[in-house]
């Protein structure tokens, strides 16, 4: 299988929380909040505490290279391939499709991690990790990614903040991905192959700056869209992320039907936005979660929709492409694939058997409601949606934090076009 992954790729400088490094740079009169962008040390502990006391994650953009250094200077790191279609690109590859990755900025250390058999289009004269629109090695892109664990405390003043969750915050530097850049080769390359493609992850719009998405969304719904006409059988997923601002969100929204795209995928805190609401402020109860979903499915008018917490993978969809048991089998595939990650540090590793508590009695209550048992999950078919939630793996010492969405959507992608691709012959 062919997939286009597009757009960001990046490399992830890793820190995992110490309590007494991060301690030691608070002043006593830091004011906790999550501020629109991070426009020095400071305002960066200031968003990374109010993650930690909420337990939720989020994803800001530095304003400048200055400040971005300074961070980087101020921590220790561990660098791993970041960016989500980087890392939806590898999962691909490992379950054994044929991703094409867009890379604009791809240098030696980023072309390293990425897996053999991941494609990023180059012209002839090139060598993958010397594209010639990139960067150079030095100056790769790099987001730089504050991991906490559920119990981290943190001492602000006379005040202590202690992690409910684990979680993580991204502070992000990235003029290339921010802005949405795709290589003229990655562009041709798509353009002239389209019809050997079977899919597309879409990914990195919530990265788009608020003064300018306004001219980088149409630019972008546009090259979908000429995928989509020049093959209109390409399965096509878009996944959100954490916006600037909920207006760069619903902005984004109306436009992916123009393409059309066919599936949509959010977290909670996503979900919540798209409602118009704070993260955090929808009922964490499931059928809150699976009303939103219906709701939104419907005002976009897509095939499907499906949200990700750290509970349950919870998905709506129309008959017709997907059966239920396949869809159900696709969404375990993707719990499984992020749970073995997040506990070992490997998609391949071993996942976890504890099946999360909140999500059980979610599929437990859902039962009650009138849905079918099948293995770990349950679905449900109600007017003319099939309903379908999936307990996620609990990890009881996760290695790892960042990524674990895009794992499972690469994982759910992976079995649902697998089915998709059969059904047409």
């Amino acid at each position: 299988m062919n997939i286009i992954c597009a757009y960001p790729v990046n490399v992830d400088a890793v820190c995992n929380i110490r309590s007494e490094e991060i301690s030691a740079l608070i002043s006593s009169n830091m004011k906790i909040e999550l501020k629109e962008s991070i426009g020095s040390r400071e305002d960066l502990l200031s968003c990374l505490l109010f993650c930690m006391q909420q337990g939720s994650g989020a994803e800001i953009l530095i304003q400048g290279p200055q400040v971005a250094r300074q961070i980087e200077e101020s921590f220790s790191w561990q660098f791993r391939l970041g960016g989500n279609a980087g890392i939806m690109a590898n999962v691909l590859a490992t379950l054994g499709a044929r991703p094409v990755l867009n890379a604009p900025a791809l240098g030696p250390r980023l072309a390293g991690m990425l897996h053999a058999v991941v494609h990023v289009p180059v012209s002839v004269a090139e060598e993958p990790g010397q594209a010639a629109e990139g960067p150079k090695a030095d100056q790769e892109m790099v987001h730089f990614v504050f991991q906490f664990k559920k119990g981290d405390l943190v001492s602000s003043g006379q005040s202590r903040i202690i992690a409910p969750s684990d979680n993580r915050f991204i502070a992000t530097y990235d003029p290339v991905n921010t802005r949405l850049l795709s290589s003229k080769h990655f562009d041709s390359y798509c353009l002239e192959n389209i019809r050997e493609i079977d899919g597309a992850l879409l990914s990195g719009f919530h990265l788009a700056p608020f003064k300018e998405y306004q001219e980088i969304f149409p630019q972008k719904i546009a090259q979908i869209k000429s995928w989509k006409d020049k093959n209109p059988q390409i399965f096509i997923h878009a996944e959100m992320g954490s916006f600037q601002s909920p207006e760069i969100m619903q902005s984004l929204l109306l436009l992916l039907p123009q393409i059309p795209v066919d599936s949509l995928g959010l977290n909670e805190d996503e979900l919540a936005a798209a409602e118009g609401l704070s993260p955090g402020s929808l009922p964490a109860r499931w059928q809150e979660t699976m009303k939103a979903t219906e709701r939104l499915r419907e005002s976009l008018g897509l095939f499907r929709v499906a949200v990700h917490t750290r509970d349950y993978i919870l998905s709506v969809m129309l008959p017709g492409k997907i059966t239920a048991a396949i869809e159900l089998s696709a969404l375990q595939s993707g719990a499984d694939a992020a749970a073995a990650l997040a506990a070992t540090g490997f998609v391949t590793g071993e996942s976890p058997e504890v099946v999360n508590s909140v999500g059980l009695e979610a599929k437990e209550e859902f039962c009650r409601n009138g849905a079918t048992a099948s293995g770990r999950g349950a679905f449900l078919q109600t007017g003319e949606a099939i309903i379908s939630l999936m307990p996620s793996l609990l990890a009881k010492k996760p290695k790892i934090t960042v990524g674990l969405g895009d794992t499972a959507t690469a994982a759910v992608f992976f079995r649902e076009l697998t089915a998709i691709k059969k059904n047409r012959f």
